[in-house]
């Protein structure tokens, strides 16, 4: 069988929303059906019949439910945690973009979906300035 194409936006819609899926479940494994149902939901409106098995169920998930929990995820997260807390100061962007010692970078695919998403784009300049300042501590280099 031969490989299904994905767009590179769509490779890059995944990383995104990969980052994203809670941790602690078992979504199956990742496989390229699923990212079809992922994308035909996400773009078109089909199987909706899929989005109504819920997060805390582990009967019949699948990768599916891993992309589309991520996505959900993706814009709580922004919307809903990381803009509230930069407004009342408890968490800087340093802290979202992972420069802490012992923190991973955030990975620049999460970098631009934050620079477009977070406070419609506002604040995207201060995200990158931030990001680079983070590289050049962490690696040395700036990209």
């Amino acid at each position: 069988m031969s490989k299904i194409p994905f767009t590179s936006k769509q490779l890059n819609e995944i990383s995104v929303w990969r980052y994203f899926i809670p941790t602690n479940c078992d979504w199956g494994e990742e496989n390229d059906a699923d990212k079809i149902k992922f994308f035909g939901w996400s773009e078109r409106g089909l199987h909706k019949d899929l989005t109504g098995i819920p997060s805390y169920k582990p009967e019949g998930r699948t990768f599916f439910h891993a992309l589309y929990w991520g996505k959900i995820w993706a814009y709580r997260s922004v919307h809903e945690l990381y803009e509230g807390a930069i407004l009342d100061g408890t968490v800087p962007y340093y802290s979202i973009l992972g420069g802490h010692e012992g923190e991973d970078i955030t990975p620049r695919c999460v970098v631009n979906f934050l620079k477009k998403e977070m406070f419609k784009g506002l604040d995207s300049e201060t995200i990158e300035e931030c990001y680079q300042q983070i590289l050049k501590e962490k690696t040395g280099e700036c990209f």
